[in-house]
């Protein structure tokens, strides 16, 4: 038997090394042009070396119209050969495309929520007395904690943690570390807790001021600090305190404190203000339905509900329900039906400001949801011990005429939330108006509107007279806006036919006439709404002078001059103005009227 062949050995010392694949490829190339110039001939339409090996493929000459397969397979080796040369000496060459982070800002915002927290002075004596950051110790609703004396500053590093964390200050991600700035915060917080109640603020003030260091859903109360404060340096970090207060509300339910609940409604009520005055109306919707659908599936509607109403399930642990932590005091109780009624107001004007006439609806009097909760009181009355009755159908008893609780004076709640709901019955009704309406469409219209008319009247006349209080209380903010949702309810609901019925005219000049413009600090942002409102009162009013042919006149014969039409309209534009400076919405809506007028 043959024996089988053998491939010899190799000497290693006469192994080839590889060549580099850029070197192979420009040696491919050089061999290629060298075969290529030796042997074609250029002759047509057959080069000689396709004449002697012949070939399907046709000749390709460099003198054709169009670039020849070779000319562009040879710049393809050429833009091969040359990200090669990138790649392989990425020091000595410039990328041919360069890349950017597009998340670039929001790495920077992340790393600024990680620096160092902002140092607030322990006595800060100008702002002791309104100061969120007392030492004082009370008993609350809100988490008990560190004290301020044991209080220490986190590490930059720290991470976030739920309500329940250990590391519970709001100031942990602030990005400054400066007395300076801290006394900027506390200044602008201070500035705020005094106008809170405009923003949708319903806990009970001393206690939060006693408190606020210890919540994290309290970093809203920062922003709208930072907000108002208009400090240049803590403007430019407005975003990073913005992103904060986003990221605490979202997760803040995740803890187990027992307050997270109502503590995360009030960052949702805050927020969606806070959007809603800047002007970024889908994120103020979105925090707007976000706290709707917390308060009704926490039951807060039902609270002290004469009706039998099984207890709302939170959850589930390990297969036990978890059920809402029942309310230790008045306060805490009082404070929970607040802020249902802070949502309610909330949602009344959101909607109306924001959804076209005919998308104005009543999504927490939908069919099946039933509000029994009791009226409001001022937190004041609560800690005091005292509470509202049991009660029933609540909004539907005083959209039916069937509400006889008397208006207080001192129930300044009381009064805007009603006043809410007629603004927004209003806007709901005729938003719903069609000329060509079915003659039992019309019936319905005409009982709905002639019920809506008579209970803004009887609450108007209820309502105390602005004039009765001082410039300095703290309260004729929330009654000039309970004044102005009242008259605005009577233009929503006779404006539409103003053009052609003189009392509904009439009803519209008196209501815009009523609107307060007087100047008390920041207002709800739902003021430059009603300011445009009466301002447009103004604008047609004069419209008709010009053309007295085609617009009715009063039964009265009380008609205003033209002069002082425009006098009405000046303060209007004059107050728009003024609360634009600061305020996204306000501006827009001055802007708009004044394009009104300019049209005329």
């Amino acid at each position: 038997m043959s024996r089988p062949l053998q491939r010899p050995p190799i000497d290693p010392r006469k192994r080839l090394e590889p060549l580099p694949l850029t070197t192979f490829s420009a040696h491919a190339r050089r061999l290629f042009k060298q075969h290529w110039k030796e042997n074609a001939d250029g002759s047509k339409p057959i080069c000689g070396p396709c004449r002697r090996h012949p070939k399907e493929d046709e000749c390709e000459y460099s003198d054709g119209p169009g670039r020849s397969r070779t000319k562009a397979l040879e710049e393809q080796v050429l833009r091969l050969e040359a990200r090669l040369q990138e790649l392989e000496n990425p020091e000595a060459t410039t990328p041919s495309v360069k890349l950017h982070d597009p998340y670039a800002q929001y790495h920077e915002t992340q790393r600024l929520s990680r620096s160092p927290p902002i140092f607030i002075p322990q006595d800060t004596a100008p702002f002791a007395p309104l100061s969120p950051f007392s030492p004082t110790s009370t008993s609350s609703s809100l988490p008990s904690g560190r004290h301020w004396n044991t209080f220490s500053a986190l590490k930059p590093d720290t991470e976030p943690t739920g309500s329940s964390g250990s590391s519970s200050s709001p100031l942990r991600h602030n990005p400054f570390n400066s007395p300076f700035l801290g006394a900027e915060v506390c200044r602008g917080v201070d500035k705020f807790l005094p106008h809170a109640a405009e923003f949708g603020f319903f806990l009970h003030k001393p206690t939060f001021r006693a408190n606020a260091l210890l919540s994290p859903s309290f970093r809203v109360v920062y922003l709208w600090g930072v907000h108002l404060g208009q400090s240049e340096a803590l403007l430019r970090e407005e975003p990073g305190f913005l992103i904060r207060a986003v990221q605490h509300t979202a997760t803040d339910l995740l803890g187990t404190h027992p307050n997270r609940v109502l503590h995360t409604l009030q960052a949702q009520v805050l927020l969606a203000y806070y959007f809603f005055r800047t002007g970024r109306f889908l994120e103020a919707k979105g925090q707007t339905g976000a706290a709707i659908s917390l308060s009704l599936g926490s039951g807060f509607h039902k609270l002290r509900s004469t009706n039998v109403w099984p207890p709302t399930i939170l959850g589930l642990f390990q297969d036990t329900p978890l059920y809402l932590d029942h309310p230790q005091t008045a306060l805490d109780e009082g404070e929970r039906i607040n802020a249902f009624w802070a949502v309610f107001v909330l949602h009344k004007i959101i909607t109306v400001a924001l959804e076209p006439p005919a998308n104005v609806c009543g999504a927490l009097e939908a069919p099946g949801i039933q509000i029994d909760v009791p009226w409001p009181l001022e937190t004041s009355a609560y800690a005091e011990g005292t509470l509202m009755p049991e009660s029933s159908s609540t909004v539907r008893s005083f959209l039916g005429g069937a509400d006889t609780l008397p208006l207080d004076a001192d129930s300044i709640s009381l009064m805007v939330t009603k006043a809410s709901i007629l603004f927004h019955r209003s806007a709901h009704l005729t938003g719903h108006w069609s000329p060509n309406m079915g003659q039992r469409e019309f019936q319905a219209f005409a009982a709905g509107f002639q019920t809506v008319n008579r209970l803004i009247e009887t609450f108007r006349s209820q309502l105390p007279p602005i004039s009765t209080y001082r410039a300095s209380d703290p309260a004729i903010r929330t009654l000039i806006l309970t004044h102005a949702l009242t008259d605005a309810a009577t233009i929503k609901l006779h404006g539409i036919f103003a053009y052609a019925d003189s009392a509904s005219k009439q009803h519209c000049l008196t209501a815009a006439r009523s609107v307060s413009l007087q100047e008390v600090g920041y207002l709800n942002p739902i003021m430059g709404t009603l300011w445009m409102s009466a301002c447009h009162v103004f604008i047609d009013e004069v419209s008709r002078l010009r053309m007295p042919a085609s617009w009715p006149q009063s039964p009265t014969g009380e008609e205003l001059t033209e002069e002082g039409l425009m006098e009405y309209l000046r303060n209007g534009i004059n107050a728009l103005s003024l609360y634009s400076e600061d305020n996204v919405l306000t501006r827009y809506q001055l802007t708009k009227v004044q394009e009104a007028f300019n049209a005329i």
